[in-house]
């Protein structure tokens, strides 16, 4: 059933994809633009809306999801919302001068002269990213965001981009980093002290709407792999808060763990990246939010139990061998990340340093109007 299912996903998404390159060289375009984030909470389009709505003069249209959490949109008046399996998603999409989206739209049908899309991804990591009917399948885009220079060229590269349309502008979402929540939404989390978050990538994902369901090999990563660090923690007085991957198929629940949802961030109103900015470690392994990270400058640690057997490719190939932080193993795991968070963060600050300058990160604090000045720049926007 999964492979019919995937298969009709497929051809539906072709049909949709040369129709509306057809449409987009014909239908007359508005002031307006389009933007689009899977998940609807997805930072990297929830800020540049911001940004759009604070700087842009035109209207700003938001395709809403038919399921999953939905972002919580302020009240403006040039902010319209269109749900996005709906005809007037559609033709808000074809009216539009310039598009935003995180994960591919419609389809991804190529960009024509008149509609410049603007693919702001969702982050920039180790795995590898490649054209295929699977994950990693080629989504057009006139311009690709990123936070880094390395990891944006060979996302480019893999999509087909010219380098010289990256936009190395920092990813959008991390502006939230500098926003944490108060701490009486901690405490409605269950997050009632000092915290490391630990955000572990999906090795098989569940099918969600058009999503189609796959897997990536490697391990199960359970709670009960990580006893160390807890061990680790308790005796610190710190919480482990765990941050399950929207499209993983495990829950990552657990005993002596705080696990954080997606739907528990939005009911309380708690961007991702807001609740990553209070965090005082990462643990992480093969995701792009180590990337991100690395901006606060705060330690580090990656579990990758199954180096040997997961599937998907890594690029550069040898990443693992450079990380900014301890690549835990089997003799005392996790003692070098706990004494970094002992010392603050300054025993491995010239660790982070390196591979910060190794990668390209873009060091900024304000992304999105980063990005809204580069695109001013190419003559996409008129401010």
């Amino acid at each position: 059933m999964t492979r019919v299912r995937n298969a009709l996903i497929v051809l539906a998404q072709w049909g949709v994809r040369v129709g509306l390159r057809v449409l987009s060289g014909m239908v007359p375009q508005a002031r307006q633009v389009l933007v689009s984030g899977f998940p609807e909470t997805e930072g990297n389009a929830t800020e540049t809306l911001a940004a759009l709505l604070r700087r842009y003069d035109g209207r700003v249209v938001w395709l809403r999801e038919p399921s999953g959490p939905h972002a919580d949109l302020p009240d403006h008046p040039r902010l319209a919302v269109r749900d996005k399996a709906s005809l007037g998603g559609v033709w808000a999409y074809l009216r539009a001068e310039a598009v935003f989206f995180t994960h591919g739209l419609y389809g991804s049908p190529r960009p024509s002269r008149r509609k410049p899309l603007v693919n702001l991804w969702h982050g920039d990591g180790p795995k590898a990213t490649r054209p295929g009917k699977g994950a990693g399948s080629l989504i057009p885009s006139t311009y690709l965001v990123s936070g880094t220079r390395l990891f944006g060229e060979l996302k480019a590269k893999a999509f087909e981009i010219p380098v010289d349309r990256l936009l190395v502008t920092g990813n959008p979402r991390t502006d939230l980093l500098w926003r944490p929540p108060s701490p009486d939404a901690l405490a409605s989390l269950g997050i009632t002290g000092d915290f490391v978050l630990w955000m572990p990538t999906f090795r098989s994902t569940a099918a969600t709407g058009v999503t189609r369901a796959w897997t990536e090999g490697g391990a199960r990563v359970g709670v009960d792999d990580v006893a160390p660090l807890l061990d680790h923690l308790a005796s610190r007085g710190m919480q482990l808060v765990v941050k399950p991957h929207p499209l993983d198929a495990e829950d990552r629940r657990g005993p002596g763990v705080v696990t954080v949802t997606n739907d528990d961030l939005a009911r309380l109103g708690v961007p991702l990246y807001s609740l990553m900015g209070a965090a005082s470690g990462l643990v992480t392994d093969y995701s792009s939010v180590w990337v991100d990270f690395l901006l606060l400058d705060r330690p580090m640690a990656f579990f990758v139990p199954d180096r040997d057997t997961y599937s998907r490719g890594l690029a550069p190939a040898d990443v693992l061998d450079w990380l900014p932080g301890e690549l835990v193993g089997d003799t005392e795991p996790y003692a070098r990340f706990a004494a970094d968070l002992d010392a603050g963060g300054r025993l491995d600050a010239a660790v982070r340093k390196d591979v910060a300058d190794r990668i390209g990160l873009a060091r900024t604090r304000v992304a999105a109007d980063d990005l809204l000045d580069a695109l001013v720049g190419r003559g996409v926007l008129h401010l």
